[in-house]
């Protein structure tokens, strides 16, 4: 399928515009940022976490569901919500309220991809990517979960603000056996990975998330994170056969296969790995996407 030339230049300057325009319609609730402020306070304590969490009883639920889960396979029942933030950590805490926060504010429509089926599809790279890097024994891999969860974002933008430059990069790819990156970096200018690091800036997440979001569809190309990016960018392929049975968009050549030899993972224990992601996301689903 013959691309019709565009000037990157143009388009990428388009993106910037939607970006900007979106800024003020999708933002992160106060909740998340009152979060944030007592994070990054050093004299806040335990008890002023819970307190924020249960003023939303929706996440109060969310958090003691989660945190009974077999995800996380904490001994025994946990009771309270002071208990269920005193073992989830503060961390995790943190990437819990935003993930379940980011679900919220970013319903964008679309006629591409149901929302329902984009956030299955995210759920499944997050739970995956948390699972593989505890394998891995990646240092502070259960960050990655919310990383897995938020890296389509760029794609769910295109959908909806470019549905039909995302058409025509979706048939490219799947007719041509291209990788979709590249078709969108030739067709708008910047691929999903850049635009969905815009994102994560314009909500001021950590530097290392925009960074592996960023590289995703070329982990050779990080200059930090390596392992990460390469982790991300092998749990997305998994994902697209997974979910949505995108066979064409799997086969992605060299990088998929340096990522999974440079991760030092066998097919035995991606595909375990897989079965499992199942098993949990049908228990996460319920906790967050309904």
């Amino acid at each position: 399928m013959l691309l019709k030339p565009v000037a990157p230049a143009s388009e990428a300057s388009a993106i910037e515009k939607i970006l900007e325009e979106i800024k003020g319609l999708i933002s992160l609730p106060e909740i998340y940022q009152r979060l944030r402020t007592l994070i990054d306070d050093p004299k806040s304590d335990i008890d002023q976490f819970v307190e924020v969490v249960s003023s939303d009883p929706n996440l109060t639920v969310a958090v003691l569901k989660v945190a009974n889960s077999a995800f996380f396979g904490f001994p025994g029942k946990i009771g309270s919500l002071n208990q269920a933030v005193s073992m989830l950590g503060i961390g995790q805490l943190h990437d819990l309220v935003l993930a379940t926060s980011a679900i919220g504010s970013l319903q964008l429509p679309n006629e591409i991809v149901p929302l329902k089926a984009f956030w299955r599809f995210s759920l499944f790279s997050a739970v995956l990517t948390r699972l593989l890097a505890r394998h891995l024994k990646i240092p502070q891999g259960e960050r990655l979960f919310v990383i897995g969860l938020l890296h389509e974002i760029g794609h769910l933008v295109i959908y909806a603000k470019l549905p039909e430059l995302a058409k025509r990069a979706l048939e490219s790819a799947r007719s041509g056996q291209r990788q979709l990156h590249l078709v969108e970096e030739q067709l708008l200018g910047m691929h999903y990975g850049e635009i969905g690091a815009k994102l994560m800036a314009q909500w001021q997440l950590p530097g290392h998330f925009q960074d592996i979001v960023h590289y995703q569809p070329t982990p050779d190309h990080a200059e930090t994170y390596h392992k990460e990016t390469a982790l991300l960018h092998l749990v997305h392929r998994c994902a697209e056969r997974a979910v949505f049975a995108r066979a064409g968009l799997t086969q992605t050549g060299d990088e998929t296969a340096t990522a999974l030899q440079d991760l030092g993972l066998t097919a035995e224990q991606l595909e375990e790995a897989i079965e499992r992601t199942r098993e949990v996301c049908r228990e996460m689903e319920k906790v967050m996407l309904n």
